[in-house]
């Protein structure tokens, strides 16, 4: 009677632990953590010291791996593998109707801005990573809520 209860309990926590849902929750920690870093005006951020650049810059790394993340775990569940490519990632989104056309085209642009960032040897201008990243505000609750959509149509009602 012990291992029964043990299996159930296991089932149990696995239905409960949804990594799409854990890693939405931690995409909309990222979002708050820019909204909350980003200064209101673009002149206030590029007049800002090192640290807020910084600050905004990992935030905009995090927010879209966290993305890639989601978009892979999302591949995977469809019996798919997940491409070794982040923009492939989008595309296999787009494809399946999980998110739009709008919403694909301003994460392609913004997979540049994150190579950008994240190579040494690139110099993105304040003015762009802080337009970029209002965008990526923006874009990203789009994002957000078509996953959310797409789950809540996958589940039986």
């Amino acid at each position: 009677m012990g291992k029964r209860n043990k299996r159930t309990s296991k089932k149990l926590a696995a239905r409960r632990f949804n990594p799409v849902k854990a890693k939405l929750e931690s995409i909309s920690e990222c979002f708050d953590q820019l909204r909350h870093g980003l200064p209101p005006k673009q002149e206030e951020y590029i007049e800002g010291d090192r640290i807020t650049h910084s600050y905004v810059k990992s935030c905009f790394l995090m927010i879209i791996q966290r993305a890639v993340d989601i978009n892979n775990v999302i591949i995977e569940f469809s019996g798919q593998t997940p491409p070794l490519q982040k923009h492939h990632s989008f595309h296999a989104l787009h494809q399946n109707s999980t998110i739009d056309r709008e919403t694909l085209d301003f994460f392609m642009k913004a997979l540049d801005y994150y190579e950008k960032i994240a190579n040494p040897y690139q110099e993105l201008p304040p003015s762009e990573l802080y337009d970029a990243s209002r965008e990526l505000l923006a874009y990203g609750e789009a994002y957000t809520s078509q996953i959310e959509k797409f789950f809540l149509n996958l589940s039986p009602t």
